[in-house]
């Protein structure tokens, strides 16, 4: 329904506006410009969504747009009088999360690189899998070293890897190693596979940490089974 064709709509439908998504990780602020001037040219509706895709920072290369110039872009050529909606989403909780593994092994290979095992993996962490997204890591009490290392997961998988190429200090078993910018589309894509149980989550503030999620338990994996 395309053009303000109101005849056209079903019984008892009352169409009020118009969405769009343009995608995912968009940096580049004349996107979401151009799909508010699309939407605009479709008719006059009270209401556009212009639906989300921000990026943020995965890594120091990252450079994202600041929330402020994001607004301005989505204003500068929706017309006046409509009401605007976005879908923020990843800019907001992204940066909010970090996900943290206890280090099993380290494997030292004669080339230089290093392989630190960790666990989890691809059940709590898809991303790098499905798409080759990328992120960072560091060890919780010791940032910033010079050990090149792969981060691989714990689940018998020749791509279970987190990340392929970490700057780690000195790397030990036992260790604490955090990943951030795991706050969107970590636990919302978490899966059980090889059979194992889900992380909690944590919400922290001020010194203060409060369990939202529980740890999921062998028992919840086989509450289904017949």
């Amino acid at each position: 329904m395309i053009g303000g064709d109101y005849e056209a709509r079903p019984a008892g439908l009352e169409l009020c506006g118009l969405h769009a998504h343009i995608g995912s990780q968009v940096f580049e602020l004349a996107a979401f410009e151009r799909i508010a001037e699309v939407l605009a040219a479709l008719g006059e509706w009270p209401l556009l969504n212009l639906g989300g895709g921000l990026g943020i920072a995965y890594t120091d290369e990252d450079e994202p747009p600041s929330i402020e110039d994001y607004v301005e872009a989505l204003l500068r050529r929706a017309p006046e009088g409509v009401t605007l909606l976005c879908e923020p989403g990843r800019s907001l909780v992204g940066n909010a999360g970090i996900t943290i593994y206890t280090v099993g092994t380290v494997k030292r290979a004669a080339a230089g690189r290093n392989y630190v095992a960790v666990d989890g993996g691809m059940s709590d962490n898809l991303r790098p899998m499905l798409y080759g997204a990328r992120y960072e890591a560091e060890i919780a009490d010791r940032f910033g070293g010079t050990d090149h290392c792969t981060i691989a997961g714990m689940h018998c998988e020749s791509g279970d890897i987190l990340v392929q190429d970490a700057l780690l200090d000195d790397p030990r078993p036992g260790d604490v190693l955090v990943i951030p910018a795991t706050g969107a589309y970590g636990h919302a894509m978490a899966n059980n596979y090889n059979a194992v149980p889900r992380p909690p989550v944590i919400f922290c503030r001020d010194g203060e940490a409060r369990v939202v999620v529980r740890r999921e338990t062998y028992d919840d994996l086989v509450t289904r089974e017949a």
